[in-house]
């Protein structure tokens, strides 16, 4: 199923008149806008989703976990593959970022019915935790696959691999982590991945204001300066 396709049956849902949701559908020039929030008694959800032209472009989701816990993320949507940015806060404090690395074709529908997709595979997902004024890399994850329970961990407790291969269903995973995260991923398409290990709260600030305003409309541009190691 396109994420075309996942978004439009995700809106129709939310505006069944039985879901405690209110919706909204914009046009602003070249950017088709749903708006959907959603509050069932156990959780609060926003959700924008945003078409560019027809094609799926970016995405941008609000939810409250209860106990002052929330977290705001974006994801976008570019030749074929998904990046998302997760932004874990309390009030204006964030404690924790999550990135992943996903495809358009591994999305798939939330068994749920709650969220447009689901991960149904991902190639990498990193998470970073405030440590002293920073945000340094805790986690690390490979091949994960929602539906066989497959995962590679590269790194969390007990667990600090420096390299390491890995082969999944045709694509092969190779990763270097010290100061920087190098990954190349060999498959039908080949990519290299090279992103911080660390980041400054001040760029943490600015990836958060980014996520809290419309910014992130226009792209992963803004995220890749912070984010991305170029030589």
């Amino acid at each position: 199923m396109s994420v075309e396709s996942l978004f439009d049956h995700y809106y129709d849902r939310a505006t069944i008149p039985i879901r405690n949701t209110r919706f909204e559908r914009t046009q602003r020039g070249s950017f088709d806008i749903r708006q959907v929030e959603e509050d069932d008694e156990f959780r609060n959800l926003s959700h924008k989703i945003v078409l560019k032209d027809g094609v799926a472009s970016s995405m941008w989701r609000e939810q409250d976990w209860g106990l002052g816990e929330n977290s705001v993320d974006v994801s976008h949507f570019e030749n074929g593959i998904v990046k998302q940015l997760s932004l874990r806060h309390n009030g204006d404090s964030v404690t924790g970022l999550k990135i992943s690395l996903s495809r358009g074709e591994w999305l798939v529908p939330d068994p749920d019915l709650r969220l447009p997709y689901i991960f149904g595979r991902a190639d990498m997902e990193t998470w970073y935790k405030a440590s002293n004024e920073k945000m340094g890399l805790k986690r690390v994850r490979l091949a994960w696959d929602y539906e066989e329970k497959h995962t590679f961990t590269v790194r969390d407790l007990g667990v600090d691999k420096d390299r390491a291969e890995h082969l999944y269903k045709g694509v092969e995973y190779r990763i270097e982590l010290d100061d920087e995260i190098r990954l190349a991923i060999d498959g039908k398409t080949s990519r290299k991945v090279n992103w911080r290990t660390e980041m400054t709260g001040d760029e943490i600030r600015t990836l958060f204001e980014y996520a809290n305003g419309e910014s992130w409309m226009n792209g992963w541009g803004f995220v890749a300066d912070i984010l991305e190691v170029r030589k």
